[in-house]
Order: C-alpha cells, then sequence, then structure tokens
C-alpha cells in the first residue's frame, strides 16, 4: 500500500496491545461516523495516554485522571461553540461547498485537491434529497475506469454499472419497470443431481421441448407483469437469454451482491430469491437505463430523479488502479464532511489554529479548579 490515509494504515496494521487496539478501534468508530479524521483520533488518544502516564506516575488514580480529561472535555466543547469562524449559508451552493469540502479532500490529493472538491460538491448537490435530513453517503457512487488523466474524471446523474447488458440487441429502456432477481434465471438450478434414462429419439426431443416451454413459460409470465427491464444477481442461461431477447426484455447482470443491494435501495425494489412473476410490490422504477461507453469500457447507467433518491456517480479516470483507489477513498472522506455539513453548517479556524487556542484557554481554566482534577485537566490543555 501507497497511501497517507490513516483509516487504511489502521486497517492492515496487526495490533496485539489491548489499548493500541482500542485505539484503532476508535479510528475506526470516527471513519464509520465522520469519514474523516481518523488520524486525529488516533494521534489524540495517544497523546492522553502519554500525558496520562505522567500523572499516574505522580499518585494519581485513574478514575481521577478520567475524570479530569472528562470535565476538560466538556470545557473544549463549551469553548468551540464560541469560536465559530464561518457558517455554510446554502449547502445547494456549488462554490460554498466546495471551499467546505476542500480541506478534507486536499490533503490525500495535493495537486487536484481543488479539482475533486468541485466534482464532489457537484455530485453531492445532485443528490440531495428535498428532505435534506435524508441524505445518504450511499446515494454518491464511484466508478473507476482505466485510461485517460484524472483530469477526465467527470460527474454523471445515476448509478453506474460497469460492464456490458446481456442482451445485446436492447441498449435503452425508458421509464422501466424493473424486477431485481438475487438468484441465478436459470430454468436447470436444481439442488440435486437427476439422471434422466432416454430410451429412443422421440423421448430426447420431447426432453430438450420440455425444458424450452418451461423458460417460455417464465420469461412470458415475467413480461406480462410489465417488465420491460430485468437485474441479475447469478448467471443467465442461454435459452432464457433468447426468450428474453424475444420479449424485449433487457438484461443486466451484476456480480456483486453489495452493488444489487444499493441498486434495490436506489430503485426502491425487492431482490427475488425465487423465479416467476413478480408482483407490483416488489418492482423498481427507474427513469431510464441506458447502456453507455466511457474509453473502451462498456457500462450500464440508471438514472432516478425523485424527490426521496437522486443518485449521482463520479467517474473516475486514471493511469492504474492504486491511483484510483487512493482517490476513492478521498472522495469518500469529501462525501462525509458533505454528510457532516448537512448536519451541523458551522466552521472554526483550521490547520491547528482551534487546537491552539483551546489549549491556551483550557489551561487557563485548569488554574481556576482547585480539586485533583487540575492536574489531568492541564494535561488535557497540553
Amino acid at each position: 500500500f501507497v497511501t497517507s490515509d490513516a483509516a487504511t494504515i489502521m486497517k492492515e496494521l496487526e495490533v496485539q496491545h489491548p489499548t493500541a487496539k482500542l485505539i484503532v478501534l476508535a479510528s475506526k468508530m470516527q471513519e464509520s461516523e465522520c469519514g474523516d479524521g481518523t488520524n486525529f483520533v488516533v494521534t489524540l488518544a495517544g497523546e492522553l495516554l502519554n500525558q496520562a502516564e505522567g500523572l499516574l506516575r505522580m499518585g494519581l488514580h485513574p478514575v481521577q485522571v478520567v475524570s479530569g480529561y472528562e470535565n476538560a472535555l466538556k470545557k473544549a466543547i463549551e469553548f468551540l461553540e464560541s469560536h465559530v469562524q464561518y457558517t455554510a449559508k446554502d449547502i445547494r451552493n456549488a462554490d460554498e461547498v466546495t471551499r467546505c469540502l476542500k480541506a478534507s479532500v486536499s490533503p490525500k490529493l495535493q495537486d487536484y485537491g481543488d479539482f475533486f472538491a468541485r466534482k464532489i460538491a457537484e455530485a453531492c448537490i445532485q443528490a440531495l434529497p428535498t428532505n435534506t435530513d435524508k441524505f445518504d453517503v450511499e446515494y454518491i457512487r464511484t466508478a473507476k475506469i482505466l485510461g485517460a488523466s484524472i483530469n477526465d474524471s467527470f460527474v454523471l446523474k445515476g448509478l453506474i454499472v460497469t460492464r456490458n447488458v446481456e442482451t445485446p440487441s436492447l441498449t435503452e429502456v425508458k421509464n422501466p419497470r424493473i424486477a431485481v432477481y438475487g438468484c441465478p434465471l436459470d430454468t436447470q438450478a436444481a439442488e440435486t443431481k437427476g439422471t434422466v434414462l432416454i430410451k429412443n429419439a422421440k423421448e430426447l426431443l420431447n426432453y430438450n421441448t420440455s425444458e424450452d416451454e418451461h423458460a417460455h413459460n417464465l420469461i412470458k409470465s415475467i413480461a406480462d407483469t410489465g417488465v420491460n427491464c430485468i437485474v441479475v444477481g447469478g448467471t443467465v442461461s442461454d435459452i432464457c437469454l433468447h426468450y428474453l431477447e424475444r420479449y424485449r426484455i433487457m438484461t443486466v447482470r451484476v456480480t456483486s451482491k453489495f452493488e444489487l443491494k444499493r441498486l434495490c435501495k436506489a430503485l426502491q425494489a425487492t431482490a427475488l430469491v425465487r423465479l416467476g412473476a413478480p408482483v407490483a410490490e416488489e418492482l423498481g422504477t427507474a427513469d431510464s437505463v441506458t447502456l453507455k461507453e466511457i474509453g473502451s469500457q462498456k457500462v450500464v447507467v440508471f438514472e432516478r430523479d425523485s424527490a426521496d433518491c437522486k443518485l449521482s456517480t463520479i467517474v473516475l479516470r486514471g493511469s492504474t488502479h492504486n491511483l484510483l483507489d487512493d482517490i476513492e477513498r478521498a472522495i469518500d472522506d469529501g462525501v462525509n464532511a458533505f454528510k457532516n455539513l448537512v448536519k451541523d453548517p458551522r466552521y472554526v479556524a483550521g490547520a491547528g489554529a482551534i487546537e491552539i487556542q483551546l489549549a491556551k484557554e483550557l489551561d487557563n481554566q485548569a488554574n481556576a479548579i482547585t480539586t485533583l482534577d487540575q492536574y489531568a485537566f492541564r494535561q488535557y490543555a497540553k
């Protein structure tokens, strides 16, 4: 790995020490809650432990150290409230959002911080539902396509599946009714192995006919419900493919079960685990499903623009997989920074300025404490 992302480094370390394990867990929790600031959590926790060592040598009880630290934490949060430097007024304004995301994205992408901050802002604003509380980081996806330069990355409206369609003659469906199957679309998928004894040529012909008929009835029953697009989580047999083409049903294969789950959430569909005709409640809808070509890669774009679920995909271009992975991690941090911006649009001064100010104010506060808490309080400030 070549990365400056603390969360990735933590994931790759094998930690034995129980306290160090707790710090790693804290950084993972920070990653899942806020998406950024993992490095800060590890550094701060390590330093607090470092300062606590001196207090324990002095003869303070761990309970007193914890109590002093907790009081200092409450005071630090109180001071933070009074040091707000900037409040984002309009979270649908791309320029304002870009400015807010830059601090989170730039450290990981030195030369391309401004460029990607802008792209993330565009994608997030595009995917922001009418009710901003319902904003979900899942609505912004990244698709990594090798080739071209990093500056060729762009934002696409909709969700992208990076593979070709199974039905070559169908490349676009407008306002589709979509059925999602989590199982393979195959008439022969039996749990047990069966032996069929065939005595003459007629029986052999009939055996093929019955299989053919079964596939025909299955696809016809699906087509009769008005479905004109199918998303499959497994394989599609040739005979089913033949009838899917015949009934003009566009078919897309999604191999990752996580991607399938995400697609279901976006399309408001239910992933079916049985073959057969779906009921109306299980179907998903979209504005369009289209096959496009980016570079030499065929991709399927699902577009859906509703009040509660809007989708954006940032298409990343670059020369190596390692580079694309690093950019993806930085984008993940940027999207999470936007999620936090939606929750609370207030900002404090950066580059260590607020930390120095907090340290000074907490140190002054420690002088006013008369109990044993003052020692831990001062170390926290330090």
